[in-house]
């Protein structure tokens, strides 16, 4: 918009008036006030394009300090092993990881076929509960699953195109996935996980849809240098 009317000023002022020698316009106009214009014209587009670059590159330069935090914090970790695992809460860089991410493999148990099942699911992670929100059509193998068996490993990582994913990490959370069956409870993680996923509200909201709560209870983080770094839960009551 800024760019369409500043070249559309700048015709009216500095070609009209000679086309049209006798306008209006130049007639209601004194020269050092038609100079006036076309200087701040020329300048003003120049110093919104000198602020927009600049709030740019502090934005990256931001995000690259972020993001050799993480590298730095989890390599000193990997290096002194006597740090491992991390004690509750999640690690500083899952939660970052879980928050910038939607996506994730959801592994279940088959205790029937003793076999497993992967699904590609859709997830929320809700950090005031340090928990996460999935959703599930009730008339689904891995539905039936966890209704038998609910230890579950959720592979994430943040491979991919986006402003907000590095592809460094990759976390492998292991845990319990339970059926959300009060119904409060499933309302509010549903809100929340339709918030997060606008573009998906077929696999969220309707009445054979399940929410899913998966608490972590492990994590094997590992970087785009093969870093590994565990973390347990139980550690904090050691």
């Amino acid at each position: 918009f800024l760019e369409a009317f500043w070249l559309n000023s700048l015709f009216v002022l500095l070609i009209l008036p000679h086309r049209h020698s006798h306008s209006s316009l130049s007639e209601t106009m004194s020269r050092p006030t038609t100079i006036a214009i076309q200087l701040s014209l020329f300048v003003l587009p120049i110093f919104y394009i000198y602020r927009k670059n600049k709030r740019t590159v502090e934005e990256q330069k931001n995000i690259k300090a972020e993001r050799e935090k993480e590298r730095a914090f989890l390599s000193s970790l990997v290096k002194n092993p006597s740090s491992q695992p991390l004690r509750p809460p999640l690690p500083e860089i899952v939660q970052r990881v879980l928050s910038r991410c939607s996506f994730a493999y959801l592994s279940t148990i088959d205790v029937d076929s003793t076999s497993s099942h992967l699904s590609l699911m859709r997830f929320t992670y809700l950090p005031e509960e340090e928990t996460i929100v999935m959703s599930t059509n009730v008339k689904t193998k891995k539905y039936d699953m966890l209704e038998k068996q609910n230890g579950v490993a959720l592979l994430i990582h943040d491979f991919g195109e986006g402003d907000n994913l590095t592809g460094e990490y990759s976390i492998t959370l292991n845990g319990t996935c339970s059926v959300v069956r009060d119904v409060v409870m499933a309302e509010k993680y549903r809100s929340a996980h339709l918030k997060n996923n606008p573009e998906y509200p077929q696999f969220i909201v309707g009445k054979d849809i399940a929410m899913l709560r998966v608490d972590v209870a492990t994590a094997r983080i590992c970087n785009i240098n093969d870093e590994v770094l565990k973390w347990n839960v139980m550690s904090g009551n050691k």
